[in-house]
């Protein structure tokens, strides 16, 4: 298999395309989330330039803000300080206290109460925050509600949806201008529904609750964790690169192994043929060796003269013995 197949083989792999599959939406989640955290920065962000635009500034009346009472609060309207002059509804069934509101990591209740302006208008104003009794689900103290005529300041917030839950009496569970007016036993006519009050000055100025700090301007941790998201998109795409470069590494560094043990074969072969040099240097050497050495005389070897042998005749003596012996053999 050569270089090119091997990589081809390598790139359309099955454990390579789904690889692919799996970077593509992982990288599309990361993406996502990304754009999720920077959309929550982009909220949080104009709601602090609409804090810093409306805070501290001057009050104006209610009309130039909300000028039809059923209409909702815009959304660049929020935090802007109103004047109304008239009183507070001081009736026990009138003061209602929102549940579950902290102050300094404490839990504790919002005072609310409904201020009638003198064109008849009725807008639902925070005066403040009060402490939880320690054994019961109740206000540990009640501040006294202003009686007679007075001049407000309040700033505008938007009105809070309703919560499906049965409150205690005297108290509810969100800050929502038709549901509290109901619980108050107050007619809809002249009722701000899309926004309440937050209490900022009285006048003249009165006992009340503690004051609300002022809303949270910082742009939290949203824009960074969106770059986060989107580096860890960049990572995928990475490690796939990385894991592909590493097989095309290993294949190249198999190739150079196969090509080195080709060419170191032949030279570590036991059978492998003697230069022909060599053996001619050999043989002359052993020929000028043998040559150097005297070489017997084949007259002394293979044609030795042999003395004749010539048979003897036998003697008389010797017949006699040799008759004696074989009489005496059984």
């Amino acid at each position: 298999m050569t270089g090119s197949s091997a990589r081809r083989r390598i790139l359309f792999s099955r454990e390579t395309l789904l690889g692919l599959v799996a970077v593509l939406l992982l990288a599309a989640i990361c993406v996502m989330l990304g754009f999720w955290q920077f959309g929550r920065y982009e909220n949080r962000r104009d709601e602090a330039a609409v804090v810093h635009a409306n805070y501290e500034a001057a009050p104006v009346a209610l009309d130039q803000v909300i000028q039809d009472p059923k209409a909702p609060l815009s959304a660049t309207d929020v935090w802007t300080p109103v004047t109304l002059h008239g009183s507070y509804c001081t009736d026990s069934e009138c003061v209602l206290y929102v549940r579950n509101r902290q102050l300094s990591g404490v839990v504790g209740y919002w005072q609310l109460v409904p201020f009638q302006a003198d064109d008849g208008t009725t807008l639902l104003v925070v005066r403040g925050w009060v402490p939880q009794e320690p054994d019961s689900s109740a206000p540990a103290q009640i501040a006294p509600v202003p009686d007679g005529e007075l001049t407000i300041t309040a700033r505008l917030r938007t009105a809070e949806p309703v919560l499906d839950r049965e409150p205690p009496p005297g108290q509810t569970h969100s800050v929502n201008p038709p549901q509290s007016a109901g619980l108050m036993g107050l007619p809809d006519q002249g009722l701000v529904t899309g926004a309440f009050g937050e209490l900022a000055a009285e006048d003249p100025a009165a006992e009340r609750p503690a004051s609300l700090p002022s809303p949270d301007t910082s742009l939290g941790p949203h824009l960074s964790y969106a770059f986060q998201w989107w580096i860890f998109a960049l990572f995928f795409p990475a490690a796939l690169i990385y894991r592909t470069r590493q097989l095309f590494r290993e294949l190249a560094e198999d190739e150079e192994r196969e090509l080195a043990s080709g060419a170191e074969q032949p030279e570590d072969a036991s059978a492998a043929p003697r230069p022909p040099h060599d053996h001619d240097e050999e043989a002359e050497q052993g020929s000028s060796t043998t040559a150097a050495l005297p070489r017997p005389s084949r007259r002394s070897t293979e044609h030795r003269p042999r003395r004749a042998i010539h048979a003897r005749r036998r003697g008389q003596d010797e017949e006699e013995e040799d008759a004696l012996i074989d009489q005496q053999a059984p």
